[in-house]
């Protein structure tokens, strides 16, 4: 499957069919092989700059479908976050849109529980951009709010805010283990992501946060994340 043949986010296929990706890189082939032992099927995301925050909301809110608990106590994890960004500077016409956005989408879950709705809002570029926009303004709010906590693992030269301002908030700016770490934390999401490092001969992955038992997977490839989903979750 090419990067053109779908828009944002495609529908679920065969792992194994990612290794024509690369079929000259036999650590590529042997790692995603590998991995087939675990994770069954995948979907890929554009590598527009957005991949983790598209590929995290997509995959934690399809994780929910036809979970009525988990959904009401995500609902109020959500409704709380206005209030995490004004207490992180942001002014609340700045954000109000964007929250909107990801809140209708919540509720659309919880009353629709259909992939294939979800699947069409996070590929109508607009919408699927203004959930984008909403989690990188909760990152950034998570971070500053925690600033005594970041700072230590952000560049010296650059302060929290500076970072959040560069980093974090616009879009199209990749991220790193200082985002993921925030949003997961931000909205008790658990995840897990599979890194294929070329430098590296032996599979690793890291739980965000660790000894959590994840309810998303993605799989990490220079500075590019998909969508992972485990042998024994996939129908």
């Amino acid at each position: 499957m090419s990067e053109s043949s779908f828009n944002l986010i495609s529908e679920k296929c065969d792992i194994l069919s990612i290794l024509c990706d690369h079929p000259e890189n036999r650590i590529y082939q042997r790692k995603i092989q590998e991995l087939s032992k675990r994770f069954s099927a995948l979907r890929k995301t554009k590598g527009d700059g957005n991949c983790f925050y598209r590929a995290l909301g997509y995959s934690y809110l399809e994780s929910l479908i036809g979970n009525s608990r988990e959904i009401l106590r995500f609902k109020e994890r959500v409704l709380q976050t206005p209030k995490d960004l004004l207490a992180a500077g942001f002014e609340e016409h700045k954000f109000r849109n964007f929250f909107n956005a990801f809140y209708s989408l919540v509720e659309m879950v919880e009353k629709d529980g259909s992939v294939s709705n979800l699947l069409k809002v996070f590929n109508d570029q607009s919408f699927s951009d203004r959930i984008v926009q909403f989690l990188r303004l909760l990152t950034s709010a998570f971070i500053k709010n925690r600033a005594d906590f970041f700072r230590h693992f952000i560049d010296e030269e650059m302060d929290v805010k500076d970072f959040c301002a560069q980093e974090v908030e616009p879009m199209a700016t990749e991220c790193d283990h200082v985002q993921i770490t925030a949003l997961s934390q931000a909205l008790n999401i658990p995840l897990q992501v599979e890194y294929v490092d070329e430098m590296d001969t032996a599979l690793n992955h890291h739980v965000f946060s660790e000894a959590a038992c994840p309810s998303v997977y993605l799989l990490y490839k220079t500075s590019h994340y998909n969508i992972l989903y485990a042998a024994d979750k996939v129908g």
